[in-house]
């Protein structure tokens, strides 16, 4: 049983963002002394500060700051950052203020400032995009993990003689080589590094596609001829670019390496995503780039950010300047991060390069890196990060694991696709992955050894969902919100029994390989109740109008329910068709509370309805989710169990 405080608490667990800021300073002089050079021009004699900021204390709380002075570059910074609605917290030393102003030590030497917990090493501005100390920064970003240097035993990087995907891009050694050529891996020696390009596709036309796209019929001249960068979007010349600048010769990206079109082998290739993002040296994401004419290395946001170096201050030599570090707001709401598709790719990802519009994050499982040089760790959410996805979260409570599982969906629901019935397809590797750290088996996001609380998912907003249609293939059963376009959520439950009748059972007429795609439960009609639409929501009440059960349907159905008498039992239908019999509403129950008192207990369960046309006549299938009082379902001493489809 799983109470509603535990699952309180985990939902602030993951969704806090409580990020921690460790000391640490492993980058080379030479490099720190380039950086340095590359800073714009700023606001640096003692002259131009006011006598108040001359030798500012920096551990004087808010409410303690002098009136800013007109003329005095760091009063006009102060008073910007820290004139906002939101600061309540006046009483904090300017130090621990840093969620609004930025507070650095000078990185070159430790001689003119006093490093503490507080005040650590960091640039004020961000570096020009796709400059060579650009570059410099992210080698050496990649030669720390490398070496171990994230706090992770060098566990980030990927392991001697891993999968490699089917084909990849020889970027050449020559940094300006005009042209790229395509390769097969299967006789390539291994251990080769390679680099994957995380990007939103956007809507090309039909010609764009054609002139950039790998197909059956360019596929060989690729191979044995190459093909001209500057005949790729700019998103895909930016990462040729990159990997070239990192020393990585080897570069994949979706319509290059899998073969688009007609006779194409995206079907099989779409199935190896885990193996392609695993096993990647690294991952550049295209963060910024809403479509791939856009690249990513001309920020569109190029920093024009003002700071103060304060010579004398109570902790020797520091930069001031406005907050600038935003990890959240740039990658987590980033137009990339937004996408279906790009949910297990990151997830997946040992590690990821992100090029936002304002600057370079490293991610990896030490945790995050900024261009400013500032390092953040934030334990709550260091499975996003997990070199070995999902192990971290497996040493953890059961719980956890339900609440990583429900979030991703939530989350991955409420993302663009632009093919709907990709749905399954989209998440696929990313479940996989999941089952297999969670020793289960998982068919069409619905977890076995979660199966209960899988199934008790609804749609999250008050516009109906949308059953997806597949001309193809076997599509999802109901059950599964894979069915549907929309956005769900899973209903927090406290203090449940479990129905044992409820289990997967194999089909053997599905095309899926070791898909478990029947689903059994007992299902039970409705008694002396009926459903009331309320707005969007849909109330069950008793004969005097008393709510004894709530109703979330799926999608918008047509009819509306109404109570049908039969041997003076009181069922609950809705009509189809004229002419044709009404459809009866009932209930497969899930689960039960362990409180309450007998009759008005709640159970939890999927309501469902009888199929009409051969060959599923008999069987079930999912019409919503909700919750209704016992003595409203009618329990007839008969174990109905039956097949939801």
């Amino acid at each position: 049983m799983l109470s509603l405080t535990v699952f309180v608490f985990l939902c602030q667990f993951f969704a806090s963002n409580k990020w921690t800021y460790p000391s640490y300073d492993a980058f080379s002089a030479p490099l720190k002394a380039e950086l340095l050079s590359d800073l714009p021009s700023n606001y640096e004699t003692s002259s131009e500060l006011c006598d108040g900021c001359l030798n500012i204390d920096l551990t004087m709380t808010l409410s303690s700051l002098h009136h800013p002075e007109e003329r005095c570059p760091l009063c006009q910074i102060l008073s910007k950052c820290l004139n906002k609605d939101e600061i309540k917290e006046t009483k904090i030393p300017l130090l621990e203020a840093q969620r609004y102003v930025r507070i650095c030590a000078v990185p070159a030497s430790q001689d003119d400032s006093v490093w503490s917990s507080s005040i650590k090493p960091g640039l004020p501005v961000f570096l020009q995009s796709g400059s060579s100390s650009h570059f410099k920064l992210i080698k050496e970003w990649l030669r720390l993990c490398d070496e171990g240097e994230c706090s992770e035993s060098g566990e980030c990087r990927p392991k001697l003689n891993a999968a490699m995907p089917t084909r990849l891009i020889d970027v050449g050694e020559n940094k300006i080589s005009p042209t790229v050529c395509l390769i097969l891996t299967d006789k390539m020696r291994q251990g080769i590094h390679y680099v994957a390009l995380s990007h939103c596709w956007g809507k090309p036309t039909e010609e764009q596609k054609g002139s950039w796209c790998t197909t059956r019929k360019n596929e060989e001249h690729r191979r044995t001829q190459g093909f001209p960068v500057k005949q790729l979007p700019q998103t895909f010349q930016d990462a040729i670019r990159v990997a070239r600048e990192l020393g990585q010769r080897y570069l994949w990206i979706d319509s290059l390496c899998i073969i688009q079109g007609q006779g194409g082998d995206w079907g099989t290739e779409a199935k190896k995503m885990e193996t392609v993002f695993r096993n990647a040296y690294c991952t550049i994401a295209a963060t910024s780039a809403e479509d791939s004419t856009k690249g990513f290395l001309n920020r569109l946001e190029e920093s024009n950010l003002q700071y103060v170096t304060v010579p004398k201050s109570s902790h020797g030599k520091v930069y001031v300047c406005e907050s600038i570090d935003d990890f959240s707001g740039d990658v987590d709401e980033g137009i990339l991060n937004k996408r279906a598709w790009v949910l297990q790719e990151r997830a997946l990802s040992r590690r990821t390069i992100h090029f936002t519009k304002r600057q370079t994050y490293w991610e990896c499982g030490g945790g995050v890196r900024c261009e400013t040089l500032t390092y953040m760790r934030n334990e709550n959410l260091s499975f996003r990060s997990d070199p070995e996805f999902p192990h971290s979260i497996m040493k953890r409570s059961r719980a956890a694991q339900v609440e990583l599982f429900q979030s991703l969906f939530t989350d991955y629901s409420n993302f663009g696709i632009t093919e709907v019935t990709d749905r399954p397809i989209a998440i696929d590797s990313l479940a996989m992955a999941l089952a297999k750290a969670f020793n289960t088996n998982v068919s069409y996001g619905i977890f076995e050894r979660y199966l209960h609380r899988s199934l008790l998912w609804q749609r999250s907003q008050d516009i109906p969902m949308r059953r997806i249609f597949y001309p193809a293939g076997d599509p999802p059963p109901s059950w599964s919100w894979m069915a549907y376009h929309g956005h769900i959520e899973y209903s927090i439950i406290q203090d449940v029994e479990w129905d044992r009748s409820v289990q997967f059972v194999r089909n053997v007429a599905s095309s899926m390989e070791n898909d478990s795609n029947v689903l059994e439960a007992r299902v039970r009609r409705l008694q002396d109740c009926e459903i009331k639409s309320e707005g969007t929501k849909h109330i069950i009440r008793d004969q005097n109008d008393n709510e004894v059960g709530h109703l979330c349907f799926d999608i918008q159905l047509d009819h509306v329910i109404r109570v049908q008498t039969n041997n003076e039992v009181r069922y609950l239908c809705y009509d189809t068709q004229p002419g044709k019999a009404p459809i009866e509403v009932r209930c497969a129950i899930i689960g039960r509370e362990t409180g309450g008192k007998d009759g008005k207990r709640k159970y939890y369960v999927l309501f469902v309805t009888e199929c009409v046309t051969p060959p599923e006549f008999g069987k079930f299938e999912r019409l919503g989710m909700g919750w209704i009082q016992q003595r409203f379902i009618l329990f007839d001493g008969q174990d109905d169990v039956v097949q939801i489809l």
